[in-house]
């Protein structure tokens, strides 16, 4: 009966359907060298904020001369501040910012999903990048997907459209949003084959995957391939299944000669039960090339303040072939001049201090340099960093602009 299940979803949805694995286990007993990189990483993520008003006016997909030279201005300002290397979002919401075989066009540059767009906005940025000079990372969100509303327009034919529909446990509901289940192999293989078509569609360097792993702790999410999995502890299921996926990625990534590498939220005290994430499993097992945490914290964060946590991130890594890349916050130093506190800080003077020095950036970007065990950096994000119509540093940025502004310039 299972094997005619499979079968039968075979057909419906084009991908290899079967039961969840049950146990999840690494081929590789020691880390496998990451292709060479010559230079000190400094990136900046675009996501899909920042690139929908650049993909888009209004609704409709933006006239190509003018899109072409937007992103002329932005890869100045990007060139001018000395960065090298661009994350380039192309899939937020197991959608596509560009025309793909397995996901639907996003609404972030089509205007709705099921929409439709006259030229590939995708290709012409990583090819004017490249030119450039800049390494390009194609970012996914691998689980998370669009809402219930969203996923009505989408037509039949997309696996996460066809799976939900059918309500066969590889898509799942939570809170009005759609997320995959990761203990499914064609969950997983759908995931490859759309990374596998990014890297074999543009001339980019990698992939680069984001933390939206499991949505909830609760149970209630997987319950029932939990109890079919027969494992004993529902995070060392969920653990497994994230290992899985994070393998064959890079599997994915390296059968093309290209890095793979994670951006998990940066309090690495909380990834294994909050997240079901586990960097010391992927860092042991040599399932990614590089980390780059989230250190989105201040100086007198009462959790993880910077030195310390990027100190513990780097020990991880040391000793391996992974590389240590440091995520840092531009956004909460803008935010920050709008009246913004760093809500989760944990003390008073951790919630303010973003508001009160506008030295943190920097402060953050002198002790990357003096970690030997780290190489390199990355901004979240784009549109926190510039004006997007002029190019110019953000007005709301500039008081920590000004004083880290020649650190991006100065040797790591």
């Amino acid at each position: 009966m299972a094997k005619l299940i499979a079968f039968i979803l075979s057909l419906l949805f084009g991908i290899n359907a079967s039961p969840p694995q049950l146990v999840h286990t690494y081929r590789r007993t020691e880390a496998a060298p990451p292709p060479a990189e010559s230079t000190y990483l400094r990136g900046v993520w675009l996501s899909q904020f920042d690139m929908q008003p650049l993909y888009r006016d209004g609704n409709q997909q933006r006239e190509k001369n003018d899109y072409v030279n937007r992103i002329t201005t932005l890869l100045a300002a990007l060139e001018k501040d000395n960065f090298n290397t661009l994350f380039l979002q192309l899939r937020p919401n197991g959608d596509s910012m560009y025309p793909s075989a397995y996901y639907p066009l996003s609404k972030y540059v089509a205007g709705e999903y099921g929409g439709e767009i006259s030229y590939d906005p995708v290709e012409i940025l990583v090819t004017m990048a490249k030119e450039r000079g800049f390494s390009v990372h194609g970012w996914i969100n691998p689980l998370r997907l669009m809402t219930e509303t969203e996923a009505a327009s989408i037509p039949p034919g997309y696996a996460v459209k066809d799976w939900y529909t059918a309500s066969t446990g590889q898509v799942k509901v939570w809170e009005g949003r759609l997320y995959l289940d990761p203990s499914y192999p064609e969950v997983r293989e759908l995931i490859c084959k759309g990374a596998l078509e990014m890297l074999t569609k543009y001339p980019v360097d990698g992939i680069h995957m984001d933390d939206y792993f499991y949505p909830a702790k609760d149970a209630a999410f997987d319950r029932a391939e939990f109890l079919a999995s027969g494992f004993d502890d529902l995070g060392d299921f969920r653990r497994g299944n994230i290992n899985a996926l994070v393998e064959s990625l890079y599997d994915t990534a390296h059968s093309r000669g290209k890095v793979y590498g994670v951006s998990p939220a940066g309090n690495l005290d909380s990834l294994r039960e909050g997240y079901f994430a586990d960097p010391a499993a992927w860092v042991e097992r040599g399932c990614v090339d590089y980390l780059m945490p989230q250190l989105y914290f201040g100086f007198e964060n009462k959790y993880c303040p910077f030195p310390e946590i990027l100190a513990k991130w780097a020990g991880l890594a040391e000793g391996s072939n992974v590389k240590l890349y440091a995520g840092l916050a531009a956004s909460k130093a803008v935010l920050a001049r709008q009246g913004e506190t760093d809500a989760f800080a944990g003390t008073e003077a951790g919630r303010q201090e973003w508001i009160l020095h506008t030295d943190l950036l920097k402060r953050s970007l002198e002790c990357l340099y003096a970690e030997s065990r780290a190489y390199g950096y990355c901004f979240f994000s784009l549109s926190y960093l510039y004006d997007l119509e002029t190019g110019e540093v953000r007005g709301e940025l500039l008081p920590e602009y000004d004083a880290f502004a020649p650190l991006l310039k100065g040797d790591a």
